[in-house]
């Protein structure tokens, strides 16, 4: 009984179309799309390998022996920031801006 009304109720269901949309066959069996690189490794694949490699490294900050530019200025820069979080993390919600002399600050419960 169920099974008939499911079957009456899709019936219903017609959009016009004799079968569902289904991905075209030329977009299934096309050769896959290669990226540009491929031709270039295909023909000498240690160059296409050293290139990579080369230009990994230089994307990564060691190419060409460079590192960080100051590494000292670096670290104070870090210290001073983890000392202003600390400050910020230990202040009050309820108190003046530093920049704020007249400020009253709220009152607390």
């Amino acid at each position: 009984m169920i099974g008939i009304a499911a079957l009456a109720a899709l019936a219903g269901c017609d959009d016009g179309r004799d079968y569902p949309a289904l991905m075209p066959t030329d977009q299934l069996l096309a050769q896959p799309a290669l990226p540009g690189h491929a031709a270039d490794a295909a023909r000498d694949p240690t160059a296409a390998t050293e290139a990579l490699d080369a230009r990994s490294r230089a994307l990564s900050g060691r190419g060409g022996g460079a590192g960080v530019a100051d590494a000292a200025a670096l670290d104070r820069r870090a210290q001073a920031l983890r000392a202003r979080a600390k400050a910020l993390s230990q202040r009050r919600l309820d108190a003046c801006p530093e920049d704020q002399p007249d400020c009253t600050p709220a009152a607390t419960e």
